[in-house]
C-alpha cells in the first residue's frame, strides 16, 4: 500500500484492532518507503502517545477532545521539553526519520511531529503545539445528536465547516475522515488540507491491493501483480532418468543441464504463489532378493588348494564429460538484450542498464551439476538437497565481478559442427541409423548413398552445419536405402547388401568385441 502513491498512512489502534507489536510493524514497513506513518491512538493517554511516537510514528491522531485542556495534555505528552515533558531515548523514532542522529531528531522533533485533534473548535485550535483539527464525522454526529445514517445532517455539516474554519483562522490545518474518493474530492475542493478516505481491509481498492507476487510456477518464477496475467509454465515434476533431462509434462529430452533449463513451458495459465505441481504417487515397496550363493569352489587338478570361480571384471562406467566452459566475460562490443539474465550457473541475475557493471557481483555455481542415488547438488560445493526446488534454490558458491549476459558472441557465418552423437541397431536386411542433430533444415539437407559410403550434408536452422562421409562396415545397396529427418535427429535405413552382420558402423571405428543383437530394437 506504502508504494501505492499515497503520501501518508494511517495505521488505526482505535478501531483497527491493532496490537502493540503490529503498530511497531506497520510504521516501520511504512517509513522504509518514504510514507509518511501516521498513528491513530485507541485514547488520549500519555503511555500511548509515548509508544506511538517511539515507533518512530511522523504524527499522532488523538480522538475525543472535548476541552482545550485535553488538547494541551496531548501536547505534553507528545513534545520534549520545554514545550513538552516527553521523555528521549528509544532509536526507532530516529530510524524512520531518515536514520538522523539523536541530537537531530531532538531539534527538530517539536517542529516537524503533526498532533492531529478529532473535536472542540475555537480553543483548542488556539493551543500551542497543535497542528491539524482533524474531524471524525460519525462521532461529531454522535455528540451532536444527528448521527450519520445516511447524508449528513445539516447542523453536521455547519459545525464541520464551523472547525475547518477554526484550523484555518489560526494558522492550522484542517482534515477529515471520510468514505470513497468521490466524498474525499468534495473535502478537498472545500478546503481541507489532509483527507482521510477509509481504508480499511473491505474498502481498499483493487489497486492498492495488487502488490507483487513472485510465481512459483516451474519454468515461470515471474513477479506479477495482475492475477488473471498468463502464466506459461511446466505443470508436471523434473525427470531425470538415463543421462536424459526433461519434465514429465511434455516431451523434449536434453543431455546437459543447461539445456534442461531451456525447454520453453509447455503449459499456460494463471500465476500461482502456491506450488501445486502434483505430487509423485509413492511406490510400492519391492522386498529385496535373497543374496545369490557363494561360488563354488573347484579343485584344481593337482588335488591343491581349492580356488574360487571369478567371473570376468565389469569396467567402470565412463566419467562424465566435463561441462562446456564459458567464457570469463562479456565481449564489450556486443549489445546487451534489455531482458537478458546472467548465464552462470546459479545466479539468475536480470541486466538493468542502470546499474554500472562494474558493480555487480555474481553469486554463482562454477561447477557442474551432480544428481547420484536422490541426492542433488554442485560439484563445487558440498551442500546436497533431496528436492528439485531446493536444488535450483542453493545459493552460489563464487562470486564474480560481472554478470555473465552474452558471452563473447558467435563468430560471424556458420558455425561447423565437428561431431554428432550416433547409435544404430541392425536387422538381418537393414542397419537403421541415428544421428543426434537439433533443427536440420529439412529442404536443404543432402544425404548421398553409395555402396560403401554415405556423404552427409546437413545445414541448421540456427546456422550451424554438419558435413562428413562415412565409410561403411559393409556394401549396401543405395537405391534402396532412403534417409528422414526429425526435429532431434538424422534417421538412415540402410539396406545391407551382402547381409553381413555389422559390430560397427564406420569401417574406420574400433571394434569394441560385443555381439551386435539383430532384431527389432525397442525405442525409449
Amino acid at each position: 500500500m506504502a508504494r501505492s502513491g499515497y503520501d501518508w498512512i494511517c495505521v488505526d489502534t482505535e478501531h483497527g484492532n491493532i496490537a502493540d507489536w503490529q503498530m511497531h510493524e506497520a510504521v516501520a514497513a511504512i517509513a522504509a518507503t518514504g510514507v509518511s506513518p501516521i498513528v491513530r491512538l485507541a485514547a488520549n493517554e500519555g503511555w500511548m502517545v509515548k509508544r506511538a511516537l517511539d515507533t518512530g510514528a511522523h504524527g499522532i491522531v488523538a480522538p475525543l477532545l472535548y476541552t482545550a485542556d485535553d488538547a494541551r495534555r496531548l501536547v505534553e505528552s507528545a513534545k520534549f521539553p520545554p514545550v513538552g515533558r516527553r521523555g528521549f531515548g528509544s532509536p526507532f523514532a530516529m530510524g524512520s526519520t531518515g536514520g538522523v542522529t539523536g541530537v537531530e531528531y531532538l531539534q527538530q522533533a517539536n517542529e516537524a511531529l503533526l498532533n492531529w485533534l478529532t473535536s472542540q473548535v475555537e480553543e483548542i485550535a488556539k493551543v500551542p503545539g497543535i497542528d491539524v483539527l482533524f474531524i471524525g464525522p460519525w462521532d461529531l454526529g454522535n455528540n451532536l445528536g444527528c448521527p450519520v445514517l445516511g447524508a449528513f445532517h445539516e447542523d453536521l455539516s455547519a459545525a464541520i465547516e464551523r472547525i475547518r474554519k477554526a484550523a484555518v483562522d489560526n494558522g492550522k490545518r484542517a482534515g477529515i475522515y471520510c468514505v470513497g474518493g468521490e466524498a474525499a474530492r468534495k473535502y478537498a475542493n472545500q478546503g481541507f488540507h489532509m483527507v482521510f478516505p477509509s481504508v480499511t481491509v473491505f474498502h481498499v481498492s483493487s489497486f492498492t491491493l495488487r502488490m507483487a507476487s513472485k510465481c512459483v510456477h516451474k519454468g515461470c518464477g515471474k513477479e506479477f501483480t495482475d492475477a488473471d496475467e498468463p502464466c506459461v509454465y511446466h505443470p508436471g515434476p523434473p525427470v531425470f532418468h538415463e543421462g536424459q533431462k526433461g519434465w514429465k509434462c511434455c516431451k523434449p529430452r536434453v543431455l546437459t543441464f543447461d539445456e534442461f533449463l531451456a525447454i520453453p513451458p509447455c503449459t499456460t495459465g494463471k500465476h500461482s504463489v502456491v506450488d501445486d505441481t502434483p505430487v509423485e504417487p509413492k511406490k510400492p515397496a519391492v522386498e529385496e532378493p535373497a543374496p545369490a550363493p557363494s561360488p563354488a569352489l573347484t579343485p584344481t587338478p593337482d588335488g591343491g588348494v581349492p580356488r574360487t570361480a571369478i567371473s570376468p571384471a565389469i569396467a567402470p562406467p565412463p566419467a562424465p564429460s566435463p561441462a562446456p566452459e564459458e567464457p570469463e566475460s562479456d565481449d564489450e562490443t556486443l549489445e546487451i538484450p534489455a531482458n537478458a539474465t546472467c548465464r552462470r550457473r546459479g545466479c539468475n541475475s536480470g541486466y538493468d542498464a542502470t546499474i554500472p557493471r562494474e558493480t555487480e557481483k555474481c553469486v554463482h555455481h562454477p561447477g557442474h551439476p551432480i544428481f547420484h542415488e536422490g541426492s542433488k547438488g554442485w560439484s563445487c560445493c558440498k551442500k546436497r538437497v533431496l528436492e528439485f526446488d531446493e536444488f535450483l534454490r542453493l545459493p552460489g558458491c563464487a562470486e564474480k565481478t560481472k554478470h555473465l549476459f552474452v558471452g563473447k558472441g558467435k563468430p560471424p557465418g556458420e558455425e561447423k559442427v565437428d561431431t554428432v552423437r550416433n547409435d544404430f541397431y541392425q536387422t538381418p536386411s537393414s542397419v537403421n541409423v541415428s544421428l543426434y542433430l537439433k533443427k536440420i533444415d529439412k529442404a536443404n539437407a543432402k544425404v548421398e548413398f553409395t555402396a560403401t559410403s554415405i556423404a552427409l550434408d546437413l545445414p541448421t536452422t540456427d546456422n550451424k552445419r554438419y558435413t562428413d562421409t562415412y565409410q561403411l562396415f559393409a556394401p549396401i545397396d543405395p537405391e534402396k536405402s532412403q534417409f528422414r529427418v526429425l526435429g532431434t535427429k538424422l534417421e538412415l535405413t540402410l539396406v545391407k547388401g551382402d547381409g553381413t552382420s555389422w559390430p560397427v558402423l564406420r569401417s574406420d571405428d574400433k571394434w569394441t568385441g560385443e555381439r551386435i543383437q539383430i532384431g527389432n530394437a525397442g525405442r525409449v
